[in-house]
């Protein structure tokens, strides 16, 4: 990114994005938000939140995840078709049946946050539908790397992302949104504005966007940063 586009992100306000790429809530969040961030003149930053900080590394088989989060798989299918019915409405896919393992997320944070910012988002969106669509594995390193290649991004960088160094990082800052008092996600959060929890309907998010351009030049992640 050159000097005139720094110079002119510092006049943008700054709005954390707190997400997990696992999330589907966090895909209809940020489809809804994309559209919302050049006309406002708001810089997104995303913000790593990991919605199983226990998950093994290597993952787990979907059905079993779906038993511990929602109790029964027939839980999990009302709640998808829900989430479908959503997505529906927006033009987005939700293909839970493709999806055959839950992954360990934090290397998937970690490469975005190493990614050069004018493309994180667009990662973002592209890791959302691999997971989302394709049922991919956002755990295994040489999915990871095949993405960031498709993303414009060097896909060495998802190699990188796997030190401890940078899954440190991650964690950190997934510690620092539950400090925050963030305890699900996706989440809005601007510290001189407050969070917005959900994925709200865009006038909703507009709102919250509008306070943040007004009051909220405040401060966030500098991993995270990404100009609109």
């Amino acid at each position: 990114m050159d000097g005139s586009r720094d110079a002119a992100s510092q006049h943008n306000a700054r709005v954390a994005f707190v997400a997990d790429l696992v999330c589907p809530w966090c895909h209809i969040a940020l489809h809804t938000l994309l559209p919302l961030l050049p006309r406002l003149g708001i810089e997104l930053a995303w913000h790593p939140f990991l919605l199983d900080p226990g998950m093994t590394p290597a993952g787990i088989p979907r059905t079993i995840y779906l038993e511990r989060r929602f109790g029964s798989l027939d839980a999990a299918r009302a709640v998808q078709e829900r989430i479908q019915r959503r997505g529906r409405e927006l033009g987005l896919v939700f293909a839970f049946e493709r999806i055959r393992r839950q992954p360990e997320t934090s290397t998937a944070h970690a490469l975005l946050l190493a990614a050069p910012a004018e493309r994180r988002l667009g990662l973002a969106r592209a890791l959302f539908r691999a997971f989302f669509e394709e049922g991919a594995d956002l755990g295994d390193v040489e999915c990871l790397e095949e993405l960031a290649r498709a993303s414009g991004c060097a896909p060495e960088l998802a190699r990188g992302a796997r030190s401890a160094d940078r899954l440190a990082a991650v964690r950190a800052l997934h510690r620092r949104a539950v400090d925050a008092g963030i305890d699900g996600v996706p989440a809005l959060l601007v510290p001189a504005v407050g969070v917005l929890a959900g994925a709200q309907p865009a006038e909703v998010f507009e709102r919250f966007l509008e306070l943040a351009v007004l009051f909220g030049r405040s401060s966030v992640p500098a991993q995270g940063r990404q100009a609109s």
